[in-house]
């Protein structure tokens, strides 16, 4: 079949590029293609929208690729501790909705990131991110783009992924938080960069229902647009290359350790080897521009089995350190730092222990890390001193009465690492994967100046645990093992120019090819401590104004 546009991954990123390219020009071909099965009614929604808690389950199942079993619902926490006590098994290190990248024991303790994981359905790992979508701070920003063009992109990812910092109301409890954090942060901090609500990428209506932002919001109209097709377990197994000028893919010379030589030479990728993962059915798609955007992992693994192996890809392989401890915040607090009315959690309807989510914003040299605040209600919604007639719980029924509540803080600080080569995807040149791909493994260490940051970070979160109270027994603070943030960099990074540092340009074009363009994190070509998906969504922004002047 013939395409104008291919997109490789429904994720946010993918998303956003079949959004602004179907809006810009409504009369080209799309096709969008996902590894992954459709996993809800609604295409591509965020699993926290799903009422059912049995269909909500049945979809993270349907997202775990090889595991097709609900894990085991443990804490983050929990599961470093069960990985520092050399516990490691694909149950522990995955978490729900998620697959492990290596799915055998052996292969997982012989790897430096043993939590690399990656969520395959339509959607991608869209449909179970947290929707924190926090500002990049000073030494996060990508100097290479001009600062105002950055700027603006990131303005159009905001109202593409619905940013707010109302997604939950305000509380004694929450006030309390947010004081005690900015009291211990202080004043000596850049402006807007105080203690505040966490960015948000979701909906609420009048009534303070919650609807969080996935695939299908980024997709919009675009799913109703008769030039737009969206293929699920349908996988990409080959780019196709043409217009071959005076090089050899696959060629090594004595002078650069690239797959092919960095030279003005301009190639084109003329279509796409893509088969139905169940009925086996193959086909090549013809296509005028190819984005891939699958994850930061499954981008690079497709390059590089396509021959398309510059000496960047699947290097500087990042991913911020972050440890996680957990505390209960003390009812005296409450009272000391709020102003004294009825808690707003007593009234919630979901059944989503998270009641609020803040930030302590990146902020160097003051506040070099990125705070992640979670306050989770664990007591029961409702629960009864004795059995009601029917034995229906009700807010009507006066038998009905909330106790032994308990507001848990759970505090993430995360750090900057260093960007290094040699932290990187190792793909095989004989061994496949669940999926029939080349198969990764991964080198990566921390520097001497990583632990430094990391012993920092610990310091200022024990400070900041200080000021809430006690740490909550058996949930301490915890070096969380690599690859469990989720948020991978570097795999496809950008670069100024083509210097064999970068896989691609500032525009996300991939260095050598008219009509080539990856998206994702793995672009990120710098390190970051906060959540990296605002930054790609506004990268593939960005990228979608040359694809426009292109076609």
């Amino acid at each position: 079949m013939k395409t104008d546009i291919l997109i490789i991954g429904s994720g946010p990123v993918g998303a956003t590029y079949a959004r602004i390219l179907s809006e810009q020009k409504p009369h080209a071909k799309i096709l969008m293609i996902d590894a992954g099965p459709k996993v809800s009614d609604k295409i591509g929604q965020h699993t926290k929208n799903i009422a059912d808690p049995k269909a909500m389950e049945t979809a993270q199942i349907l997202s775990q690729g090889p595991k097709k079993t609900p894990y085991p619902m443990i804490s983050v926490a929990e599961r470093a501790m069960a990985v520092q006590r050399g516990e490691l098994s694909a149950d522990i290190l995955a978490r729900a909705g998620t697959h492990l990248v290596l799915d055998q024991i052996d292969d997982i303790k012989n790897n430096e990131m043993p939590s690399i994981s990656m969520s395959t359905n339509i959607g991608g790992m869209g449909i179970h991110w947290t929707c924190a979508c926090p500002t990049p701070g000073n030494d996060e920003k990508i100097t290479i783009i001009p600062e105002n063009e950055m700027s603006k992109a990131l303005a159009k990812a905001r109202e593409i992924l619905n940013v707010t910092q109302s997604a939950f109301p305000s509380s004694p409890e929450s006030e309390a938080i947010l004081n005690i954090l900015n009291q211990t942060l202080g004043t000596n901090h850049a402006e807007n960069r105080q203690a505040q609500p966490m960015p948000l990428a979701c909906k609420t209506d009048e009534a303070g229902n919650r609807y969080w932002t996935a695939s299908d919001v980024i997709l919009g109209n675009t799913l109703e647009n008769p030039n737009f097709e969206l293929r699920s377990e349908t996988i990409c197994r080959r780019l196709v290359i043409g217009k071959l000028v005076n090089l050899e893919i696959g060629k090594k010379t004595e002078n650069t350790n690239n797959n092919y030589l960095i030279t003005n030479d301009q190639f084109s990728i003329t279509g796409a080897e893509i088969e139905h993962i169940h009925s086996g059915k193959k086909e090549t798609v013809e296509a005028k521009i190819v984005i891939v955007a699958a994850d930061p992992l499954r981008t690079p693994q497709l390059l590089w089995a396509s021959g398309i192996r510059p000496k960047a890809l699947g290097h500087y392989l990042n991913e911020h350190p972050f440890v996680f401890t957990f505390v209960e915040l003390d009812k005296d607090l409450v009272k000391k730092h709020s102003k004294n009315r009825k808690s707003e959690i007593e009234n919630r309807k979901s059944n989503d222990p998270t009641v609020g989510v803040f930030w302590v914003p990146f902020d160097a040299p003051n506040h070099p890390f990125h705070g992640q605040i979670m306050h989770m209600d664990l007591s029961p919604m409702k629960t009864t001193i004795e059995e009601t007639e029917n034995g229906i719980l009700s807010d009507s029924n006066p038998k009905s009465q909330i106790v032994n509540r308990k507001s848990i803080v759970g505090l993430g600080w995360g750090c900057l690492k260093e960007s290094n080569f040699d932290d990187q995807i190792v793909f095989s040149e004989t061994e496949k994967d669940y999926f029939g791909m080349p198969k990764m493994n991964f080198k990566f260490q921390y520097t001497d100046n990583d632990l430094a940051s990391i012993e920092a970070a610990k310091a200022y979160q024990k400070k900041v645990v200080n000021s809430f109270g006690k740490e909550i027994k058996d949930g301490g603070q915890t070096l969380m093992p690599p690859g469990t943030s989720l948020h991978y960099e570097g795999s496809t990074r950008m670069g100024a120019e083509n210097d064999g540092e970068s896989v691609c340009d500032t525009y996300s074009q991939v260095w050598n090819f008219d009509n080539l363009f990856v998206g994702g994190n793995g672009v990120i070509p710098i390190p970051t401590a906060s959540n990296p998906t605002l930054t790609s969504v506004a990268l593939a922004v960005r990228s979608c104004e040359r694809i426009v002047q292109i076609l």
